[in-house]
């Protein structure tokens, strides 16, 4: 399961019913049931969500669709029978709602929940880990691992026959490196990374598919001329590539494993090539063209069934689908299966092809002699062709150069784009911060007004009391001049008086 949206999601049930999950802008998310080979109207899940959605049922018949509603919250929308209930998973508490990829998987009563968010701190894009215990208990979510943004996809995710988590995504870390991490459902942590490829540029598609002990990976690569398929088969202390096609342009690439056939399916210049192999990647057969479309290509879905040997377990992958008509085309392993034997009927051919070249040789051994007049002009051909070799290596090594330059040129240009990226967001913060800025600086305006106004008036208060207390002043002067008119004339009366005392006093002592 890549965090890529599908178009939809097809799920074949116990007692083989299918039921189609899909999304658009009028109804939200609906699902339909196939009637033999239409199907039905579409009935209505959720109106009010966003496009990403996951779909999963478990073994008891529940299904369950995560999706995520205008608020930006987590919501599980879970049928049984034929009544549909809903709850909030997750409350996302952010100031801007983005749209998430949403995945999710049931061990026990747990719902193991992956989503992609942008990290505050760093401004990257970062996948989370988080587990509903008992569909009540949260755990705190956990940071996996950091999202390469430069890619149309950066992750898939899967579980393996222990039903412990399989994480695949891509890092750009000197190069963009192809990223294995498990997490242990029983002692509940993640593993240690283990790198499985590394390229210049950004993977066109990659996908896998584990058993018990080995694990298989495709993947799409490019360079400046060509893209290449390349299959990696991983054991405990084996790991081994193989390339399986190249062109100017591959689109796209799965792989399907059943009844012990590991099928490679890809989409190259509008038909659906594959290969398959019995011994457990060790071998493919021959590069075949499956299927020639003429104007619509298949595009990639989400298929889950019941495991023939197993109907209390389910198994799901990626395959390949094509609405043509109204009909649906799927390219599952049964419609797959009668090539098998077209290949075992090719390698016959094949020996039966050798065998006669080994005739012909033998009857050719009777006309050798008459090659020996032909080995003086051979060896000068010879030589002209080892001087010919020897200046064509030499353009070989300049153009593996300028190659090489190329490349460095292709990585340090994604480099600066995650730059700009990354300045980018930087940017937009920092221009909402100015415009929080400036939303305080017209309050902070306001109040210095209203404080000017207040200053205002209080100068008139104190002008008016000025004028008042100048008023008093002027009603009171006459008052005043009057006692001080009085005062000199008593004055020198009390000190004559106390002059003549004193002198009397004086001379009767």
């Amino acid at each position: 399961m890549t965090n890529q949206k599908y178009d939809y999601y097809l799920i074949k049930q116990k007692d083989g019913r299918v039921l189609k999950f899909c999304y658009d802008s009028h109804q939200g998310i609906s699902y339909q049931i196939l009637m033999k080979r239409s199907w039905s109207e579409k009935i209505s899940i959720y109106k009010t969500c966003l496009e990403y959605f996951c779909v999963l049922e478990e073994w008891n018949g529940k299904i369950h669709v995560f999706c995520q509603d205008i608020c930006g919250d987590l919501i599980l929308c879970t049928l049984k029978e034929t009544e549909w209930k809903y709850k909030i998973l997750l409350h996302m508490k952010y100031d801007v709602i983005t749209p998430i990829y949403i995945s999710a998987f049931f061990h026990l009563d747990d719902i193991h929940l992956l989503y992609n968010i942008v990290d505050n701190h760093t401004y990257s894009e970062v996948l989370i880990h988080q587990i509903v215990k008992n569909g009540i208990q949260k755990s705190c979510p956990q940071i996996i691992t950091q999202l390469d943004y430069c890619s149309k996809f950066s992750y898939c995710i899967s579980q393996d026959s222990k039903s412990n988590l399989v994480l695949l995504n891509t890092m750009l870390v000197e190069g963009y490196q192809l990223i294995s991490k498990t997490f242990h459902i029983i002692e509940g942590r993640w593993g240690k990374e283990e790198v499985i490829y590394t390229s210049l540029l950004p993977y066109i598609d990659f996908t896998f598919c584990v058993e018990e002990n080995r694990d298989h990976y495709l993947f799409i690569t490019q360079d400046n001329k060509f893209n290449r398929l390349i299959y990696q088969y991983k054991e405990i202390g084996l790991q081994k590539n193989t390339v399986l096609f190249q062109h100017k342009k591959i689109d796209s690439c799965l792989l399907i494993l059943s009844n012990k056939v590991l099928w490679a399916l890809w989409i190259c210049e509008d038909k659906l090539y594959g290969c398959f192999s019995t011994n457990y990647g060790q071998n493919f057969s021959i590069t075949r063209v499956y299927r020639h479309f003429d104007k619509r290509l298949p595009v990639k879905i989400f298929y889950q069934e019941y495991s023939s040997d197993n109907q209390d377990k389910y198994t799901y992958h990626e395959i390949y689908a094509l609405n043509q008509n109204g009909e649906e085309q799927l390219f599952l392993h049964e419609s797959l299966e009668d090539l098998v034997a077209i290949g075992v009927d090719d390698n016959k051919s094949l020996k039966m092809e050798v065998e006669n070249v080994d005739y012909d040789v033998e009857k050719s051994g009777d006309s050798f002699t008459k090659l020996k007049m032909l080995e003086i002009e051979k060896e000068e051909l010879q030589q002209k062709l080892r001087s010919s070799k020897e200046e064509s290596r030499r353009l070989n090594k300049a153009i593996e150069y300028e190659k090489e330059e190329m490349s460095k040129l292709k990585y340090q240009f994604y480099k600066e784009k995650e730059k700009i990226k990354l300045y980018t967001d930087e940017n937009s913060k920092l221009k909402d911060k100015i415009s929080y800025l400036e939303q305080k600086l017209l309050l902070k305006d306001k109040e210095k007004i209203i404080i000017e106004r207040n200053l205002i008036e209080s100068k008139k208060e104190t002008e008016s009391l000025k004028q008042q207390l100048d008023l008093l002043k002027i009603h009171n002067l006459p008052a005043s001049k009057e006692a001080s008119k009085k005062s000199p004339n008593e004055s020198p009366k009390q000190s004559k008086f106390s002059l003549i005392r004193w002198l009397f006093d004086d001379e009767n002592n």
